[in-house]
C-alpha cells in the first residue's frame, strides 16, 4: 500500500458515515494513524461527497443513502468506488449481505472486529480502486489508440481512391490534402516541395493546405538552413527519409519560430512524412492535430503508408506528364521544321490532305500551292557563314508568315525553300466554275506579290544590309492534280522554271510538265549512258592561217543514246553540270582524248588536242593534278593539250579557277580563253591569267563580211591578244572570205566548218596530210 500511496500525489480520501458518532470518532483515529489515509468523518445527516475514494457506512446509514450511494458508485463507472458495510449480525444477515455486495458496496464487516482486520479490508478496498483506475486509463489508452488507428485508415483507404482518380499532380495533391482533413479530426494536411534547382539551404514552397486550421500554412516561411526559420524537423525527415513525429507542439523547442501561429491555431501535435519520390522535386507531406499525443505507432505506420502511396502516385503522374511531354515534343519535331519552327514537309502534306477530303470540318477545298525558293542565299552562306544563313532563313518564315491570309499556312521545305498552302471555297458564290478557278489564281498571284514586297525589304545580318529575291512557282490543287504531293511537284516544277527564266512568278501548266517529264527522263538516261559508254569524241581541226597547217583538234563530244539517236550537247552538257555530273564525263573525255593523242603521236601525226573544261573541274590545286594524272596516264605530254574555259568559268570561284590555271601552265599545258567577247573578262583579269590563246566567238566572224563593226571587233580582239603575248583562234569560220580576211587581220589560226566539221578520230590523219590551202 505504500508504494500505490507514493504513487499517488495526495492520500486516500475515506469518508466515514456512521450512525453512532462514538464509532466514527474513533475509525477516524484509527485511520489517521495509517499513512496514506485522510479519513473523512460525515456528521449526522450529511450525505457522502463526490470526492471519496472509499465509502464508510452502517445499515442505517445505507437505508438512508441507498441511492445517493448507487449514484455516485454509477458516476465513477469504470472506475470502481467500493464501499466498506460496517454492520452486527443482528442487523446483516448472509442474505441481506448477498444482496448488497456489489450493488451498493463491496464488501461487509461484521462487527465486532479489530483494528488491523479493519484496515486490512480498507486498503484491499482501496487497491481494487486503483486497479480499476489503472484497467480504465488502459481502456482509454487502447481507445485512443484504437480511434486513432481507424481514423488513418480510413484516411488512407479515401486517400487511395482519390489516387485512382485524379489525372494531374496538382488535383491530386489537393484531393490527399483535402481527404485527410475531411475523412477525420486532422486539422491541417499540406505538401511542399524543395524549391526545383535549389540546394539544401532553400526554402519549402507550399504546394496545397487543407483542413480547419489552413490559415496557418498561408504565408508559413519554412527552410532548410541555420535561420529563424530552419526546420530541423523537416531537415531530418527529407535528409534521412525518415518520418518525424512532435507529440506536443508547444512544448517542442524545434518549434519556438512558430509557436504564435501554432496556438493561435490550437496545434497540439504532427507528423512530418518525406514523400519518397524518384523523380524531382523532393516532397513532405505534414499532418496537424489538436490532440497531443495523437500520433501512436499503428497510426504511424498507416500514414507513412498513405505517404508512400503519394509519392507513387506523384511519379506515376511524373512519368505520364513526361512522357506526353516528350510526345508532343516528338510530334513537334516529326511535323515542324526545328530551325524556323515553321510547318514541314510532312505537315502540309496533311493539311492539303485534310483540304481535299473536309477532315477540317467544311466541305473538300480547292487551294493554290506555292513553292518558293530564296535568290543568292548560298551566297550569304559562303560568305557569313552558316549562322548568319539560318538568321537570314528565320528573318524570311516571320516575313512570309506576315504576308499570309489568315487561314493560309506557310511551312519549310528544307534548304532555302517554303511552301505556302493558300485555300480557298469554290463554293463561295461566282458567276460561272470558271470565276473559282481564276479568282485562285488572282488570290495567288496577290499573295506571291506580297510574298516579293516583303522578300525585298533589307535583312540586317551581322552589321551588313542584304537584299533577297525568289523564284516562286505555283500550282492549283485539284485543278492539276488530285494528289498533293503531285501538286507540290508541280509547283516545284513552276518554280524552277522560274529560276531558269529569271521571273518572279511562273504558274504550272501542262507543257511545264512534259518538259519536266522529259528532263527526268533525260537525266536517267544520262547516267546509264555514263554506265554503259554510249559517249563518244569527234575532232574539228584547227588550222595556221598563214600556211594552213593542221596543227591541232577540238574533242567535242557526242551522245548516241540507246535509241541510235544523237543528242546535242547543248542539250545535255547543261543538265550534267546541274547533276553533278560532269566531272565523271569531263574525266572521260580526257582519258579517250589522251589515248587518241597517244595514237596518233605514235603514228606521226602531229597535233595537239583541245578540250573544253567546266568550273566543276578547276576548283584549286588538287584539281588540276588530278587532270595532269589523267592525260599523262595515257602516255601523253602537257604540251600537247590546250585546255579551254569560257569566261564564265573564270567568273565562278575565281580563286580556286585561278589557283588551278596556275599550277596547269607552270605545268606545260596551254590554256585557252573560249568563246571571247560574250561575256565580261577584264583587261586586269586577262593579264593576271596564265593564258596562251583568246578564241574568237563565232558570233563575231559571222559579222566579219557585213559593213560595221564586225571586222573592227575581230580586229581589236587580235590586236589585244598580241599586245598580251596571246594567240588567237577564230571559231566558226565558213567561208574562204572569212579565212581570207581574217589572214589579213593577223588572226593565227581557224576553225570551222571551211575546212570541216567535227569528224571521227579515224578520219584525223588524212585531214592532217590534205592540209588546209593558205589565203591568197
Amino acid at each position: 500500500m505504500k508504494a500505490n500511496s507514493a504513487a499517488r500525489r495526495q492520500p486516500w480520501r475515506v469518508e466515514i458515515a456512521l450512525q453512532a458518532g462514538a464509532d466514527r470518532d474513533l475509525l477516524v483515529q484509527t485511520l489517521g494513524a495509517e499513512e496514506g489515509l485522510e479519513p473523512i468523518g460525515l456528521e449526522q445527516g450529511r450525505k457522502f461527497s463526490g470526492e471519496a475514494d472509499l465509502l464508510i457506512l452502517d445499515p442505517v446509514i445505507l437505508g438512508h443513502q441507498r441511492e445517493h450511494v448507487a449514484r455516485l458508485r454509477s458516476d465513477a463507472h469504470p472506475v470502481v468506488l467500493p464501499a466498506l458495510l460496517l454492520a452486527t449480525a443482528q442487523y446483516v444477515s448472509s442474505d441481506a449481505i448477498k444482496r448488497e455486495l456489489g450493488h451498493v458496496v463491496e464488501d461487509v464487516l461484521r462487527l465486532p472486529t479489530t483494528g488491523p482486520e479493519i484496515i486490512a479490508r480498507i486498503h484491499n478496498l482501496l487497491r481494487l480502486r486503483d486497479l480499476s483506475h489503472q484497467q480504465s486509463r488502459e481502456h482509454d489508452l487502447t481507445r485512443q489508440v484504437l480511434a486513432g488507428m481507424t481514423r488513418a485508415l480510413k484516411t488512407l483507404n479515401a486517400c487511395n481512391e482519390v489516387m485512382l482518380r485524379e489525372s494531374d499532380e496538382e488535383g491530386l495533391i489537393s484531393a490527399v490534402c483535402r481527404m485527410i482533413t475531411q475523412s477525420e479530426e486532422y486539422d491541417l494536411a499540406l505538401v511542399g516541395f524543395v524549391e526545383e534547382g535549389a540546394d539544401a539551404a532553400s526554402a519549402i514552397a507550399i504546394s496545397e493546405a487543407a483542413g480547419p486550421a489552413k490559415g496557418y500554412a498561408d504565408n508559413l516561411e519554412v527552410r532548410r538552413d541555420d535561420s529563424p526559420w530552419g526546420s530541423a524537423v523537416l531537415d531530418t525527415a527529407l535528409s534521412a527519409g525518415l518520418p518525424q513525429v512532435v507529440s506536443d507542439l508547444m512544448a517542442d523547442p524545434r518549434m519556438t519560430p512558430w509557436w504564435p501561429q501554432i496556438e493561435a491555431w490550437g496545434l497540439k501535435s504532427a507528423i512530418w512524412l518525406p514523400l519518397r519520390t524518384h523523380s524531382a522535386p523532393r516532397g513532405i507531406l505534414v499532418v496537424y492535430s489538436q490532440y497531443r499525443n495523437d500520433f501512436n505507432n499503428e497510426e504511424h505506420d498507416l500514414l507513412e503508408r498513405l505517404a508512400d502511396n503519394l509519392a507513387f502516385g506523384l511519379d506515376k503522374l511524373r512519368v505520364r506528364r513526361e512522357s506526353e511531354r516528350q510526345s508532343q515534343e516528338i510530334r513537334h519535331l516529326a511535323y515542324h521544321d526545328p530551325l524556323t519552327s515553321l510547318p514541314n514537309r510532312r505537315s502540309l502534306l496533311n493539311h492539303l490532305k485534310q483540304v481535299a477530303s473536309g477532315d477540317n470540318g467544311e466541305n473538300a477545298l480547292i487551294a493554290a500551292v506555292l513553292f518558293i525558293d530564296l535568290n543568292d542565299f548560298k551566297l550569304i552562306n559562303d560568305a557569313l557563314g552558316h549562322a548568319a544563313g539560318d538568321e537570314v532563313l528565320k528573318l524570311v518564315a516571320q516575313r512570309l508568315q506576315h504576308a499570309m491570309r489568315q487561314g493560309d499556312l506557310v511551312g519549310r521545305q528544307g534548304g532555302d525553300e517554303f511552301i505556302v498552302v493558300m485555300v480557298d471555297n469554290p463554293r463561295q458564290p461566282t458567276s460561272d466554275e470558271d470565276d473559282g478557278v481564276a479568282r485562285l489564281l488572282r488570290g495567288a498571284e496577290a499573295l506571291a506579290g506580297r510574298i516579293h514586297e516583303s522578300l525585298q525589304q533589307p535583312l540586317h545580318i551581322q552589321g551588313y544590309q542584304h537584299h533577297l529575291g525568289a523564284g516562286i512557282g505555283v500550282s492549283l490543287f485539284p485543278y492539276f492534280g488530285s494528289n498533293v504531293e503531285t501538286v507540290i511537284e508541280q509547283a516545284d516544277m513552276a518554280m524552277y522554271e522560274a529560276k531558269v527564266t529569271g521571273s518572279p512568278l511562273v504558274f504550272y501548266s501542262h507543257d511545264l510538265g512534259n518538259d519536266r517529264q522529259q528532263r527526268l527522263t533525260l537525266e536517267a538516261e544520262l547516267h546509264q549512258a555514263l554506265k554503259t559508254n554510249q559517249f563518244l569524241l569527234h575532232y574539228q581541226p584547227i588550222w595556221e592561217i598563214g600556211s594552213g597547217k593542221i596543227v591541232g583538234v577540238e574533242a567535242l563530244i557526242r551522245w548516241k543514246n540507246a535509241g541510235g539517236h544523237m543528242i546535242s550537247p547543248g542539250t545535255f552538257i547543261p543538265l550534267a553540270e546541274e547533276i553533278g555530273l560532269i566531272g565523271a564525263i569531263g574525266d572521260w573525255v580526257l582519258e579517250t582524248a589522251a589515248r587518241q593523242l597517244a595514237l596518233w603521236r605514235r603514228d606521226g601525226v602531229d597535233v595537239w588536242v583541245a578540250v573544253n573544261l567546266s568550273v566543276s573541274q578547276l576548283q584549286g590545286e588538287q584539281a588540276a593534278i588530278h587532270i595532269h594524272d589523267v592525260v599523262t596516264a595515257e602516255g601523253t605530254e602537257p604540251g600537247w593539250w590546250s585546255l579551254e574555259l569560257t569566261e564564265d568559268t573564270l567568273m565562278q570561284a575565281p580563286n580556286d579557277v585561278a589557283e588551278a590555271m596556275h599550277w596547269l601552265s607552270e605545268a606545260g599545258y596551254r590554256l585557252s580563253l573560249d568563246d571571247f567577247g560574250q561575256g565580261y573578262s577584264s583587261l586586269a583579269r586577262l593579264q593576271s591569267m596564265p593564258l596562251d590563246t583568246l578564241k574568237i566567238d563565232k558570233l563575231f566572224i559571222d559579222r566579219l563580211e557585213e559593213e560595221g563593226a564586225g571586222e573592227r571587233i575581230v580586229s581589236a580582239i587580235t590586236e589585244l591578244g598580241r599586245h598580251l603575248s596571246l594567240k588567237t583562234v577564230a571559231e566558226g569560220i565558213e567561208t574562204e572570205a572569212q579565212n581570207k580576211q581574217l589572214g589579213k587581220i593577223g588572226c593565227d589560226f581557224g576553225q570551222g566548218f571551211l575546212f570541216s566539221p567535227a569528224r571521227p578520230a579515224e578520219d584525223i590523219p588524212d585531214l592532217v596530210r590534205q592540209g588546209m590551202p593558205a589565203p591568197v
